[in-house]
Parts: structure tokens; sequence; C-alpha cells
């Protein structure tokens, strides 16, 4: 998929690129969870675009989303469920969700540190023109 959007951040060899929502986001079941008129990628700048420029991003299908997204929201919530029970059996033992949550938060920046950035700069583009923008002859 390639969106189009301005850099607002340069960070290392990464541009942050600031885009409107993609239009793949419309048939998206997390679309009205998500409400964002905007997103903003991470993505690898090998063309050396600076703050301020418009460019093209190329995303790359992600095989292991869904697996993340199962990490990210249903091991916090197994967490508590098994503290709940370690709590009915005896309520001392629901302080096992403590370090359970560490660990989950633990995993979860190692993820975001291990994970490949799959977005990629791939071309200059221009500013996109707006219905309320005049147009010069």
């Amino acid at each position: 998929m390639k969106v189009i959007g301005q850099v607002v951040k340069i960070k290392g060899n990464f541009a942050y690129v600031k885009s409107a929502r993609p239009a793949s986001c419309e048939h998206c079941a997390n679309a009205a969870i998500c409400n964002n008129k905007s997103v903003e990628i991470c993505a690898y700048n090998d063309i050396g675009a600076e703050r301020g420029d418009f460019v093209s991003v190329e995303t790359n299908e992600d095989k292991s989303a869904p697996l993340l997204l199962a990490y990210l929201f249903l091991t916090p919530l197994a967490i508590l469920f098994l503290a709940y029970g370690a709590y009915t059996i005896f309520p001392w033992a629901a302080l096992i969700a403590l370090p359970l949550f560490v660990a989950y938060y633990l995993i979860l920046r190692l993820i975001d540190k291990k994970h490949p950035v799959r977005a990629r700069v791939v071309a200059p583009a221009q500013e996109p023109v707006s219905c309320n923008q005049p147009t010069e002859h």
C-alpha cells in the first residue's frame, strides 16, 4: 500500500510521516475504535527526505500483525482473569498479577525493539491540493 504524507520528524535513518488515513482503513473492523483522521508512519528514509517534505511511503503486509494484536489485547485480560481466580482461592495470591504485568510490559518493549519497520519512503511527492485552496493558472 502506498500513502502520501508530510515528514514531521527525522530520527536517524527514519522519517515520521503524517498522512490522511488510508482508504484501506475504511474497511477495517477497528476503524470505529481507532477514529483517527490521520496516521503517523515510521518509515525507513533512504532517499534523504527532510522535515516538511511531502513523500510517498510504501508499506508491506505484516503477517505477524494478528499475533501481535492478540498478545497486546488478550494477555492483559488473561492476567486479570488469572489474578481473579487466584484471589477467589487465596486473597494474597492475587499478587501474582504484579510480576506477570511487569513481564508483559518487558516483552512488549522487546517486541517493539525487535520488530522490524516495514515501511519505507520511496519517492518525493507533491503537496496534495484540497478543494478549498485556489489553483494557479
